[in-house]
């Protein structure tokens, strides 16, 4: 066998050796990125923490809503048989929080929940697309399917979606920005860090406030909380868990319904910079964004929960009511009061 020309391999070893560096660049820079943004953004997080403490924050109890401009963020909400929680769902992620499109994910309700209304959705019918799985297509996990199908639809939409975020989250979870930046602007400074592709936003778990029936506003009913367990570093509650809000472009598939595998050298963070590898965040923070999960309502609400299911296939029975309403010590919390309806 003849030997390559002494040229040839020097060419070989030069461009090997290249790559190699090319590579090594690529990871220090996007290395560097997530270590600008734990300071960058723990900065930015306390100077929100003292700003919050003077600032009138906004609400919709107090002023006209205002309709997003665009997409840059969007829902993806896997849902079945909700009729009834929606409109207030929808009202809030669209006017209070700039939620821009909702690709509402229907597990088979019956009746379909694209037949509301637009009185009844309570923002424009154009900025919801309803997606129907036929209740004989559903599949153990159905909530994995959904997801991995929005960010599919949203990666390969027209432009008319143009989707940058996209929060996976349920019809009782209620995002808030609670300092002085807005939703939008907090995921604009994430944006801004190449190696960034989540965020995750720490539960708020709402208790029952005594409530046997239906309320007309969850915002308004439910002001007391389980607490947060600062004794022990948020381990004794639940509210260490999360859910996430990630870059369409960047989304792989989700790790569980909390929490998602992004692509190569991209990474989910906590409002603070912090990385997080799962489904649960310690020390537990809300100085920018967070979750109010209510996660029981009232006791006849819980009972249709129960009867309903979820996703994931799963049947929660009295043994989460009891941990929420018995067992975790409560605490008041009235912030999302300020988006309280009018009326209410």
């Amino acid at each position: 066998m003849r030997s390559l020309p002494l040229k040839t391999l020097f060419v070989f070893a030069f461009m090997g050796t290249l790559l190699v560096a090319l590579m090594a660049l690529q990871r220090d820079r996007l290395a560097a990125g997530y270590e600008n943004v734990v300071s960058t953004v723990k900065s930015t997080a306390a100077s929100a923490a003292e700003a919050s403490k003077s600032l009138p924050l906004p609400g919709f109890a107090n002023s006209e809503p205002t309709a997003p401009t665009d997409n840059y963020i969007s829902i993806c909400l896997a849902v079945k048989d909700q009729r009834l929680d929606l409109p207030e769902f929808l009202h809030h992620h669209y006017y209070n929080m700039g939620v821009g499109h909702f690709f509402i994910m229907d597990d088979g309700s019956q009746p379909p929940l694209s037949e509301m209304t637009e009185e009844e959705l309570t923002i424009p019918r154009s900025a919801i697309e309803f997606h129907y799985f036929k209740p004989e297509k559903h599949v153990r996990w159905m909530q994995y399917t959904m997801y991995n199908t929005c960010a599919h639809i949203a990666r390969n939409a027209s432009t008319t979606t143009n989707t940058t975020w996209m929060a996976f989250i349920d019809a009782d979870e209620f995002i808030d920005a609670p300092g002085p930046q807005t939703l939008r602007e907090v995921l604009e400074d994430f944006d801004r860090i190449e190696a960034i592709g989540g965020v995750a936003l720490n539960w708020r778990i709402h208790s029952s406030n005594g409530h046997l029936t239906r309320q007309p506003s969850a915002i308004a009913a439910y002001t007391e909380c389980v607490y947060d367990d600062v004794e022990h570093n948020g381990n004794g509650t639940n509210n260490r868990h999360v859910k996430s809000i990630v870059k369409v472009n960047l989304f792989k598939q989700p790790r569980d319904p909390h929490s998602f595998y992004l692509t190569e050298n991209h990474i989910t963070v906590g409002e603070n910079g912090d990385e997080v590898n799962s489904a649960l965040r310690t020390p537990i923070t809300r100085n920018r964004l967070a979750l109010h999960h209510y996660a029981l309502k009232s006791k006849a609400e819980y009972e249709e929960k129960m009867v309903r299911g979820s996703g994931m296939s799963n049947h929660k029975g009295w043994e989460v009511w009891d941990l929420y309403e018995n067992t975790n010590p409560h605490e008041e919390c009235t912030e999302m009061l300020r988006w309280a309806p009018k009326s209410s």
